[in-house]
């Protein structure tokens, strides 16, 4: 708890300083009806050490949300982080947002982007990937950009499955474009085929597809693919839940040509939703309209192994009006969780990790469903899954699974207003068979 004591004329100070007479003209612009109206009865007059003891009891009267097991997902997953790669990110001299410009001076912030590009390069099957954007809703705006310039056209078709953040995020970023944003509808929370088909012309630059996409439905890549390049044009894949790659074919496998990803799960903390860790991968052939920074592997004056930035894409390093990205973060922390937590599990690691996120959301699935209070909504899923009750269920549900320290699942009616009724659960590797059927009983009651 911080204490900074200010006398009286230090603040007659610093309110002369910033041209107000009181500290009443400063909050004079929130608005009257978010003011407190009453009067707060203090207690008397505490020591110090009573005041934080004070302070702790009411902190306790929080939900305990780190201790807490999720049961929703919408982008965000708790994976069980090692040891290991705590202590990895313990070391101070990786504390830093600072771009690598000299490279005889960050050698390991270099060698570690390398090894993360060439990490998220096999796990997409993209022949260059940027490993660093300011998260996944960033990356599939960039991503949309990105096909614009490549395509010159001016629409871009995108599914309502995808995430409605990312979906706000690329409208955002698009806007001073006139880009016009088409929406194929979905059937069954599945991106519906015929609505690519029909909604694409000749003005279309790319289809957008998540996959597994905001309901956790593992789309049809590969005829949404064949659509598209039959038509002339670009798929971009969106993928929420990184570590489905450990288990599913590639996206370049499916026929995308760009992927967009948040690389969250892989060893960084939900932290109330951020900083997270958006990436970028597409074909050679369309590496020079990719944002960010892409590091080389080189030999120095000495022939030693060195690693260096080869590609400099922001409009700091190049011509404005050739620049693809005012991108200047790198979130280095964060690509030093990555790599150190996808280099502890390793290719099987991964692989064994994601098999577990798919037998605990299944069993879950089947648990549910037994207690006669759901309805199956049928679709392939990796660890995310939507089932229907009666609309009245929800409150009842959510409550309960609050009380006994679950963060319960999604209302899809939040983001969707025609689907009432309908919950979006999540299950990875960090629940128990025994927890898992805790859950169960907990809303068969």
């Amino acid at each position: 708890m911080k204490y900074i004591p200010n006398t009286k004329e230090q603040k007659e100070e610093m309110l002369k300083e910033i041209g107000v007479s009181s500290f009443e003209e400063i909050i004079k612009v929130i608005p009257e009806d978010v003011k407190l109206k009453r009067e707060i009865n203090l207690q008397h007059a505490l020591s110090e050490q009573e005041i934080v003891e004070h302070i702790e009891s009411l902190s306790y009267k929080n939900f305990d949300f780190k201790h807490s097991k999720p049961l929703c997902g919408g982008g965000s997953y708790r994976h069980y982080i090692p040891e290991a790669v705590k202590a990895v990110l313990g070391h101070s001299e990786f504390y830093t947002a600072y771009t690598p410009y000299q490279p005889e001076l960050s050698q390991g912030t270099l060698q570690t982007m390398f090894e993360v590009q060439t990490h998220l390069s096999n796990l997409t099957g993209m022949d260059v990937v940027v490993p660093s954007l300011y998260d996944g809703a960033s990356a599939t705006a960039e991503a949309a950009l990105m096909a614009l310039r490549i395509t010159k056209k001016n629409k871009i078709l995108v599914s309502d499955t995808i995430h409605p953040q990312y979906l706000e995020t690329v409208k955002t970023y698009i806007e001073p474009h006139k880009i016009n944003i088409k929406i194929a509808n979905f059937i069954n929370f599945v991106t519906d085929l015929e609505e690519i088909e029909k909604n694409i012309d000749d003005d279309t630059a790319a289809v957008i597809i998540q996959s597994p996409n905001f309901f956790g439905g593992i789309e049809d890549l590969k005829s949404i693919a064949e659509i598209s390049h039959r038509k002339g044009i670009l798929l971009i894949q969106v993928i929420n839940e990184s570590l489905s790659l450990a288990i599913l074919k590639t996206p370049f496998e499916l026929g995308a040509d760009i992927v967009a990803g948040e690389a969250q799960s892989f060893g960084i903390d939900l932290s109330f939703g951020g900083p997270y860790n958006g990436f970028l991968g597409t074909k050679n052939e369309f590496v020079r309209q990719l944002p960010g920074r892409i590091v080389g592997e080189t030999v120095d004056n000495r022939g030693q192994r060195a690693f260096v930035m080869t590609l400099r894409a922001r409009e700091q390093d190049i011509k404005r009006e050739k620049a693809t990205s005012n991108i200047c973060s790198n979130h280095n922390l964060n690509l030093f969780a990555i790599n150190a937590y996808i280099s502890l599990y390793g290719k099987e690691g991964l692989f064994e990790l994601a098999v577990r996120n798919v037998k605990a959301s299944h069993y879950l699935r089947e648990k549910l469903l037994e207690t006669g209070i759901f309805e199956k909504v049928d679709y392939p899923f990796f660890n995310e899954f939507t089932l229907k009750t009666n609309p009245d269920n929800i409150k009842k549900i959510k409550a309960r699974l609050i009380n006994s320290g679950f963060i319960p699942p999604i209302d899809t009616s939040y983001f969707f207003s025609q689907t009432t009724g309908y919950l979006i659960f999540a299950a990875t590797e960090i629940f128990s068979r025994e927890e898992l059927d805790r859950v169960s009983e907990i809303i068969r009651g």
